[in-house]
């Protein structure tokens, strides 16, 4: 890919794109590519967000059943199918206790589309959107193409986002804030009590909380998620997918809900945007959403045990340390200081030497040079155990 040096020269391509710092995800995996075609040894990569576990074979072979139905053949409405908005209705009165409607809920291309949409609705040239810090890296990239300024906010060790951190981030400017828990990269959870002080913060500076509640299912150790809406119905738009849920990571279904206000104005981006999602994707979400609970059980089942094991592979490895539980996602968060390298030698130390993929922290923000994240969603246990073992042997 060329890279555009001189935007001011280049009248072809818009200004806000040198906004935009190319991804450092990308040099890694072309370095991995190169790096598999000489090597002997089998990569094993902890890099991407994606899962391995296949989407359950009851959820596939009723949606076979319905590609047969011209139906599924043809656009949806715009915010998509109206059963499976219902659908999503239901499933947050039935454990949220909340009380929407289909107009309030717009279906979308993923969870990222959602994101999209959410920052163009809302953005106004100069507005500040503030992002914890480290945080899922495409907030800032399309904060900043909607003309928005990001503001990050570090949290503390554990990675949770403090009250004073973010009072001391709000100024006249600030139109909104992102919150994602269980939380990417670092697989923290925040209890009802800190997030309802954030959701209190928010209401009475009128900033608007987006809550990004991707991973809302895959947490461990009894732990509870709540829902933001909860603590405040009117204040806060919720995002999520069925990617990691369901594991159905391809069939790019995400979806918003919130205010009608907010949400009616999400849906005119989202009609310019992209129209209406993929039908058949829509098609299967709502038999994912009927499906029996089992599935999603047995998903989590599988990602406790690899939790465990990388837990284990990296906390063995001297000199790298947790400094959270991470208690949700299938993300861990490793403080690699004791090493003598930080996040980035780090993952180009194991890459070269042993063969072994995770990403530096500084793809996450500016504050956890020293980390990295290790993605457990990809890898079977006999896999993170052989890594473990390779790091080990390499330091």
């Amino acid at each position: 890919m060329t890279v555009i040096k001189n935007f001011k020269e280049n009248r072809r391509i818009a200004q806000r794109i040198s906004e935009i710092r190319p991804s450092g995800l990308r040099k890694l995996f072309d370095l991995e590519y190169e790096i598999a075609k000489s090597s002997s040894q089998k990569i094993l990569s902890f890099g991407l967000g994606n899962l391995n576990i296949p989407t359950h074979s009851e959820i596939i072979n009723e949606l076979k059943e319905k590609l047969d139905d011209p139906v599924s053949h043809r656009y949806s409405s715009n915010a998509g199918l109206l059963e499976l908005r219902e659908s999503l209705v239901s499933r947050y009165k039935r454990r949220y206790n909340l009380d929407y409607t289909s107009d309030q809920v717009v279906i979308t291309s993923g969870c990222l589309e959602a994101l999209f949409d959410t920052f163009l609705a809302i953005t106004n040239p100069g507005d500040e959107i503030l992002i914890q810090d480290p945080t899922f890296g495409y907030y800032a990239n399309q904060i900043k193409l909607c003309g928005g300024k990001v503001i990050p906010i570090p949290m503390n060790e554990k990675f949770i986002l403090e009250t004073e951190a973010f009072n001391n981030a709000i100024t006249p400017k600030t139109k909104a804030i992102i919150i994602n828990y269980p939380h990417n990269p670092t697989g923290s959870v925040m209890d009802r009590k800190q997030l309802r002080d954030i959701v209190e913060i928010a209401a009475d500076n009128k900033i608007i909380l987006i809550s990004d509640e991707a991973y809302e299912d895959i947490i461990y150790e009894n732990h509870i998620h709540s829902c933001a809406a909860e603590l405040d119905y009117d204040n806060v738009i919720v995002l999520s997918s069925f990617s990691k849920s369901y594991s159905m990571t391809g069939f790019r279904i995400g979806y918003a809900l919130g205010p009608s206000d907010l949400i009616s104005s999400i849906s005119i981006v989202h009609q310019n945007n992209t129209a209406c999602a993929s039908t058949p994707s829509q098609i299967t979400a709502n038999i994912a959403l009927r499906s029996p609970s089992s599935i999603q059980a047995s998903i989590l089942e599988e990602l406790a045990k690899r939790r465990k094991e990388t837990i284990k592979a990296f906390t063995l490895i001297e000199g790298v340390k947790l400094t959270n539980n991470p208690l949700g996602t299938f993300y861990i968060y490793p403080n690699v200081k004791g090493t003598g390298m930080n996040g980035s030698e780090f993952s180009e130390f194991m890459l070269h030497n042993c063969q072994v993929v995770v990403v530096p922290g500084n793809e996450f923000g500016n504050s956890t040079d020293d980390y990295i994240r290790v993605s457990y969603g990809f890898l079977n246990q006999d896999d993170i155990i052989e890594a473990g073992s390779r790091m080990k042997s390499c330091l």
